[in-house]
């Protein structure tokens, strides 16, 4: 067996960079074979920070390799389908980050190169990973159908839709909830049998997962809201118990015989020995403080306040003035959401020889096609049933 698999990375713009590449550099499991990008300054900003075999401009060069194991695709969504086919056919183990796809035609050609492929497919779903969401999910087998949860993923985005933006014209709904309608599917372990949504054109939507047995999963979505409030917020109830999870770090649990709440550490471990300590207040005043840096300049371009979060209570045992960043390779201080677990899951699963536990392209196709199928009901102004007529 391999000690370590040797990763190339196909697209390596801002999240890749942020995350996945600093995953394969620090982990037991990769090594950073070759990073392609379009971008050669970007290239050479990875050749100097940390260990790559090599750069390239053409990814097709990873593709002929021999000596990669894994692909990790980065790029826009428009380009994964075509991306993950070609490295499956290249007999590559690939891992491609949301959505797997556009379309029903490219789902239909994602899922038939998985079928033909010697590798594993794994799709970037990582909310399956987030060590809250992992819990809680185990919670919930002790409790009786049905459920009902609501789920709030709002957070200000307006460098999005401005004018040229890639996603000035794309769903919110499929390019980042995809993430959430698989989570949906992850947790209640079966697929809806109806959907509603309403909303706006490309963002701020209420949508509706109706399944059999009674229960209901609602989304709320959109780019309302400040950066001062947690980004995603998570509830979800049975009978007589119920748990909530606040951005992935603060949850309560409550009705279930012998559990308690739990704080989880932050991406990296940033600052965990504050939050273990102090709980969610230090978490959302100190997110809060580090944002303020950027406070003139959102201020300027987009007409939006950024201020210190402040709580009621008179003896605030921290100053969070006091605490700076420590990681310099952190973008933000953001919550785990699993995206260290899933890629190295993917990396030991392939060093092991067995089945990936990630997102698969069928998991990949469902969360798609739930999403098509809410910007159906939404375009039509009623529920509709799912899977939908002849999908």
């Amino acid at each position: 067996m391999k000690k370590r698999a040797r990763v190339g990375f196909i697209g390596a713009g801002g999240f890749i960079s942020a995350n996945h590449l600093l995953t394969a550099r620090d982990s037991d499991l990769m090594e950073i074979a070759a990073i392609a990008d379009l971008n050669p300054e970007t290239l050479a900003r990875h050749a100097r920070r940390m260990p790559v075999g090599y750069t390239t401009t053409d990814y097709r060069q990873l593709l002929a390799d021999p000596d990669i194991d894994l692909i990790i695709i980065g790029t826009k969504q428009d380009l994964h389908a075509r991306m993950i086919i070609e490295s499956l056919d290249a007999g590559k183990w690939v891992l491609c980050e949301k959505p797997m796809a556009e379309t029903p035609e490219e789902i239909a050609a994602v899922l038939a190169a998985e079928h033909r492929a010697s590798g594993k497919l794994a799709i970037g779903l990582n909310r399956r990973f987030a060590p809250a969401y992992v819990q809680a999910k185990a919670l919930l087998k002790q409790l009786p159908r049905p459920f009902f949860h609501y789920y709030r993923i709002m957070y200000p985005q307006p460098q999005k839709h401005e004018p040229g933006s890639f996603y000035a014209d794309k769903p919110q709904i499929l390019y980042e909830c995809c993430h959430i309608l698989d989570f949906a599917c992850y947790v209640m372990e079966e697929l809806p049998v109806r959907v509603f949504m309403t909303g706006g054109e490309y963002e701020n939507d209420c949508a509706v997962l109706e399944y059999a047995d009674g229960s209901r999963f609602q989304l709320l979505s959109g780019s309302l809201g400040t950066y001062c409030l947690g980004k995603e917020y998570w509830e979800v109830f049975a009978r007589y118990a119920a748990i909530t999870v606040d951005d992935f770090t603060d949850m309560k649990v409550r009705g279930i015989p012998g559990e308690f709440d739990r704080i989880f550490p932050p991406y990296r471990g940033e600052h965990a020995a504050e939050l273990r300590r102090w709980g969610y207040d230090f978490y959302e005043m100190y997110k809060a403080k580090e944002l303020l840096q950027y406070a003139p300049l959102y201020r300027e371009r987009y007409d939006m306040e950024i201020e210190a979060v402040r709580r009621p209570q008179q003896d605030i045992p921290f100053d969070v003035r006091n605490y700076h960043q420590e990681d310099p390779d952190l973008w933000a201080y953001v919550p785990d959401k699993g995206w260290f677990d899933s890629v190295e899951s993917f990396a030991r699963a392939f060093l092991e020889g067995t089945p990936p536990r990630n997102a698969n392209g069928t998991d990949g196709s469902n969360s798609v096609e739930l999403a098509l199928a809410l910007l159906e009901s939404r375009r039509l102004g009623r529920p509709i049933s799912f899977p939908r007529e002849g999908k």
